[in-house]
Order: structure tokens, then C-alpha cells, then sequence
């Protein structure tokens, strides 16, 4: 099925986890894929897996906390490929700490990749969108945005806060056949995951210990969450806009 022959999807973090499998699953539908993440050796890596199966893919390194590397991503993915349809926001930062504990320069960090690197990316790329009579959104949030455990004071926040700003967009955008969600992933095995996973003791045991909370038995994979980032472009969710979509194999239905 190619769901997005001839057209362009941007993917922030599309150099590793949730973005890579992203990246990924949108070229084999036929997407165009700008694939961009700090790490340009990544974004490269990704790119060329992607050229080798015969799909279109640009690897650019950006910095999504800043505002003219974010504007000129934009612009070299339509100078590449002449148009922009859909966006997945997956630059994501993960951080510890309580009120006490986080110290400015973390607080400010966290907040920058996690929240207003959404918005800066949204800002360049919705005017795009709108050239093409309309597009969709998606940005990962977490199932912390939600529910919250001990010591991730501004982790936390920032996914609670990419919840209200897709809220927000979708309600200024609706009309202009924009539509805007978010994704709350439970815990899912992505290099993000392990290094947080490496904070609290053996990592393969954590990550054992982590899945066992789930329902289902296990953590996420990140091709589960590229799924429905795809679900949520395609015209099958035409009627769905400003939703946090809770995709945690059962965590956050749980009582503790």
C-alpha cells in the first residue's frame, strides 16, 4: 500500500528510535522523507537504508532549539522536494530530576527540545502544509504528559505541555484542513529508553522489569508507534485533530 505516493513528510529525531522507525515505515508507503536530527551521522545512516530500498530520503542536521536551523530545514526539504505534507515530531530529550534536584540549565534543555522545538517546527512548516490545501501533524508526547512517576520533573512537563500545544494548533488550524495530534507512547525500546533504563540499574533487567508493568508484557516497539504516526497522516483519520493518542500497551489503564 503506498498511502503517501507524492508526498513529503518532515521527521524531527529521524536519526534513531521512534524518528528512525518513522522515517522508515513512510518511504515504504512512498513518502518523501526529510530526515533530520542533530546527529547528522544518524539522519545519514537512516537516509541511505532508505535510498537503498528505492525510497527518496534527505538526511539534514538540525538543531531544533534553533530557530533558523529549524527555518532553513524547511526550506532545503522544499527546495528538495518541492512541497511538505506531513510532519512527526520526534526530537525528544530525557532528563531526571525533582524541583529541588533539576538545575536551570537541565530545566531549560528539557523545555527546548521537548516543547519549543515543537512549536518552532510547527511554525515553519504549517505555512508549507497550507500550500497544499491541508496536511497533519503528529508529536510524541509521552504517557508521562499524562500520568507521572517520581523524579522527572521537567520530562514530565514538557510532554504535558506538548499535549496542550498540539491542543492549541489543532484548534487554530482545523479550518485550514491542518490537523494536529499527539502521541503518548508508553515505554518503548528506543536508545532514549535505554539510557534511562541504564540510570535505575542492569539495563536489560530495568527494561524486563519496566515491561512487566504493561498489560500486554512487554515494552513498545518503535515500529508500533510509527504506525500509528502513519494512521494519524493518512485520510483514515480525517475526523480526529487535537487528541493525545494513548499508544502504552495498557500501562496507563493500570491500578497500582
Amino acid at each position: 500500500m503506498m498511502r503517501f505516493k507524492n508526498k513529503t513528510a518532515i521527521i524531527t529525531g529521524g536519526g534513531s528510535g521512534i524518528g528512525q522507525a518513522t522515517a522508515i515505515a513512510a518511504a515504504k508507503e512512498g513518502a518523501a522523507v526529510v530526515v533530520a536530527d542533530i546527529n547528522f551521522e544518524n539522519a545519514k545512516v537512516v537516509a541511505q537504508s532508505i535510498e537503498d530500498r528505492g525510497g527518496q530520503a534527505l538526511p539534514i542536521k538540525s538543531d531544533v532549539t534553533k530557530i533558523q536551523e529549524v527555518e532553513d530545514m524547511v526550506t532545503s526539504a522544499i527546495e528538495h522536494f518541492g512541497r511538505l505534507n506531513y510532519v512527526c515530531y520526534s526530537a525528544g530529550l530525557q532528563t531526571y530530576g525533582t524541583c529541588e534536584t533539576t538545575d536551570e540549565r537541565n530545566w531549560d534543555m528539557t523545555l527546548d527540545v521537548n516543547l519549543k522545538g515543537m512549536y518552532l517546527v510547527a511554525k515553519f512548516a504549517i505555512p508549507e502544509i497550507r500550500k497544499q490545501g491541508g496536511g497533519a501533524i503528529v508529536n510524541i508526547s509521552s504517557v508521562q504528559g499524562i500520568r507521572c512517576q517520581k523524579n522527572v520533573l521537567a520530562y514530565a512537563t514538557s510532554k504535558g505541555g506538548a499535549i496542550a500545544l498540539t491542543r492549541a494548533m489543532a484548534m487554530d488550524y482545523a479550518s485550514e484542513n491542518i490537523r494536529v495530534n499527539c502521541i503518548c507512547p508508553g515505554s518503548i525500546d528506543t536508545p532514549l529508553l535505554r539510557y534511562g533504563a541504564a540510570q535505575h540499574g542492569p539495563e536489560e533487567a530495568v527494561l524486563q522489569e519496566w515491561g512487566s508493568n504493561h498489560p500486554i508484557g512487554r515494552i513498545g516497539r518503535a515500529a508500533e508507534i510509527a504506525g500509528t504516526v502513519l494512521f494519524l497522516w493518512s485520510d483514515s483519520a480525517q475526523f480526529l485533530l487535537g487528541q493525545p493518542i494513548v499508544v502504552d500497551g495498557g500501562l496507563t489503564s493500570v491500578i497500582l
